[in-house]
């Protein structure tokens, strides 16, 4: 009953964060209003649900992945944990970046497309198609999954370093030291890596942190949470010690996943449909629809806030209906391509 309640929970906080994706990738004032849509109301409403809500998606995402990965890890499981990433992961980050070169190597070439996409014909060849495919050039929200594959590789020895308490909060401590001094990496992002550590770590000690799951437990928990957000907020102030630092962006954007799941483990969600489960084909296809939308919107009603606020707040739902149809189309049609496409999920 509790694995059946985790999984419930774990489906829909990603189909939540994958909505919240989408507005991410559907502010519009400027296609709409130009430099003026800065000083509008509507550029505050997107910027809330945007910025100020969406921003905790994608370090969701990484913290859900970590906790699946090293929940109930041990070293023999390996082989089998990286052989079910490469079903859910590696071959879905491959097929859709094809599948998005060619798209927009045929599409950039039809007049009426290119009038509102406005890009170039893109080039047709080996050296673009192992770009796209390889660096996900023309499928720029999957800078996410490759950020993950790495992590991935890197998880088991990770595991290593937190699988002890006080090296793993040390570890936790070294990687908070280097977003603070502001290091980058080569080709792997500190965040990520710090999002997937921090998920790993809870994944050990959670249940020591949150009092064993009691009611009072989890009510202190979460007013600890509450009140490092409050002192977080109260040092990224302007003129404060944190303002506009990478650490306080992330962890701000840490204590809000947590308190997001905080809360949802409180909701008695309905079972989780075939939709709820397939977020990741939803967040695989958003950003072009949600680019031509608000990009056709502006054109049909130039300079009207109504209309960039109803293609805002309604993006997430047109989106998802798209997936739905063309989620059905294609398990009806080519269920081995679709089983790719969708990972194995939602079937």
């Amino acid at each position: 009953m509790r694995e059946k309640w985790f999984r419930e929970h774990i489906w829909w906080m990603s189909f939540i964060l994958s909505l919240m994706v989408v507005w991410v990738h559907s502010e519009n004032t400027e296609l709409f209003l130009g430099e003026l849509g800065r000083e509008t109301m509507v550029y505050r409403l997107e910027f809330f649900f945007a910025q100020t809500l969406g921003q905790i998606a994608v370090p969701g995402f990484f913290m859900i992945s970590a906790y699946l990965f090293y929940r109930n890890f041990q070293f023999s499981k390996t082989v089998s944990k990286w052989k079910s990433r490469c079903k859910s992961l590696l071959l879905p980050y491959v097929l859709w970046n094809i599948l998005y070169y060619l798209g927009y190597v045929v599409v950039t070439r039809l007049s009426f497309v290119k009038k509102i996409i406005g890009k170039e014909p893109v080039a047709f060849g080996l050296k673009e198609l192992f770009q796209a495919v390889a660096y996900y050039k023309y499928n720029p929200v999957f800078w996410y999954l490759f950020q993950l594959l790495l992590l991935v590789v890197l998880a088991p020895f990770l595991y290593w370093i937190i699988c002890r308490k006080w090296s793993g909060l040390l570890w936790l401590l070294l990687l908070i030291t280097a977003l603070w001094k502001n290091v980058s990496l080569p080709i792997l992002n500190l965040d990520a890596l710090f999002y997937y550590s921090a998920a790993g770590y809870a994944v050990l000690f959670s249940e020591k942190v949150e009092g064993e799951n009691t009611s009072s437990g989890k009510k202190i928990w979460f007013a600890i949470l509450i009140l490092c957000w409050l002192t977080l907020w109260f040092l990224g102030r302007p003129g404060a010690t944190l303002h506009f630092t990478p650490v306080h962006t992330v962890l701000t954007r840490l204590l809000g996943v947590l308190i997001f799941y905080s809360i949802l483990k409180e909701i008695p969600f309905r079972p989780a449909t075939s939709t709820v489960k397939n977020s990741f084909f939803l967040y695989a296809i958003h950003f072009p629809w949600a680019r031509f939308f608000n990009k056709a919107g502006a054109v049909l009603f130039k300079g009207n806030q109504g209309a960039a606020a109803v293609f805002f707040l309604t993006m997430p739902f047109l989106i998802l209906g798209i997936s739905k149809v063309l989620g059905e189309l294609l398990k009806h049609t080519v269920p081995g391509i679709y089983e790719i496409l969708s990972g194995g999920r939602g079937q």
